[in-house]
């Protein structure tokens, strides 16, 4: 849990992804410091458990099954959020489909590969932000946090479409903060890499277990070799994220910040 604290009394928030991994450490995070929140994720026993210890705290938290690739998906939390709480005031684009998983760009087969490798980790934040977007600006303001990732800014092996779609989101983010400040909305991404506690990184202990020397086992043991203090955790992801949704960061948007507890020195 986290020991930072502020104050989000009131706040509408709606969270895709949010069941798992960074996703929910992020519900339970905003939750606990007042925030009311619609989550969406695809595992209906996960968010019924968060529901519940969400609901001991100062906020509170509320499922919505959907998928990531759904553009009306994202629209219905958006529904649910403002149908609950009157507004939408925060929206974290969290969370993706495990499926295709990066590889070699010399081992995609074809075009359609990369190009479904780039569609699984950009549509789910376009379709966030066409929902969101129209919303924030018909009731004169709000938050958008879009999740990517460092292999935008740190080049790295299996991961050249992984990072392109990264490049492509904290572009937009740049251009969407110019574009969207003169309807008070603020937009920001969190770039991370390796993190503890998310299903690529369970992942990665089961094929270690295995004793597998693939891919994924050979890029996270060098990160824990190389990583400047340690490996993150989803706790630190929330974190930011809890930072981003108070009203500490009114005067921060257009931003990516990288989140990587020293594993690469991504330049700004």
């Amino acid at each position: 849990m986290s020991a930072l604290h502020a104050d989000l009394e009131g706040l509408s928030v709606a969270v895709t992804g949010g069941t798992k991994g960074i996703g929910r450490a992020a519900v339970t995070t905003l939750a606990a410091n007042g925030a009311r929140v619609v989550f969406q994720g695809t595992d209906e026993a996960a968010g019924r458990e968060i529901e519940g210890l969400c609901a001991k705290g100062r906020g509170e938290a509320h499922f919505v099954r959907g998928d990531l690739m759904r553009f009306e998906d994202a629209q219905q939390l958006v529904a649910v959020a403002r149908e609950r709480f009157g507004r939408l005031d925060v929206y974290l684009s969290s969370g993706g489909p495990r499926e295709p998983r990066p590889v070699l760009f010399c081992e995609m087969a074809t075009p359609e590969h990369s190009l479904a490798l780039l569609q699984s980790r950009l549509l789910p934040r376009l379709n966030g932000l066409h929902a969101a977007v129209p919303v924030m600006r018909e009731q004169g303001g709000g938050k958008i946090i879009l999740l990517t990732t460092d292999a935008a800014r740190t080049p790295t092996p299996s991961e050249s479409m992984v990072g392109a779609a990264g490049a492509a989101i904290m572009s937009l983010t740049r251009s969407l903060a110019k574009e969207l400040a003169r309807d008070g909305i603020r937009i920001n991404a969190v770039a991370t890499t390796i993190t503890s506690g998310t299903p690529p990184y369970d992942a990665y202990l089961a094929a270690k277990e295995a004793m597998r020397e693939d891919t994924l086992v050979k890029a996270f043991s060098k990160a824990h070799a190389q990583v400047g203090f340690r490996i993150n955790t989803a706790q630190d992801l929330a974190d930011y994220i809890l930072f981003l949704a108070s009203p500490a960061s009114y005067q921060i948007t257009g931003s990516t910040m990288s989140i990587n507890g020293g594993l690469s020195f991504p330049s700004y």
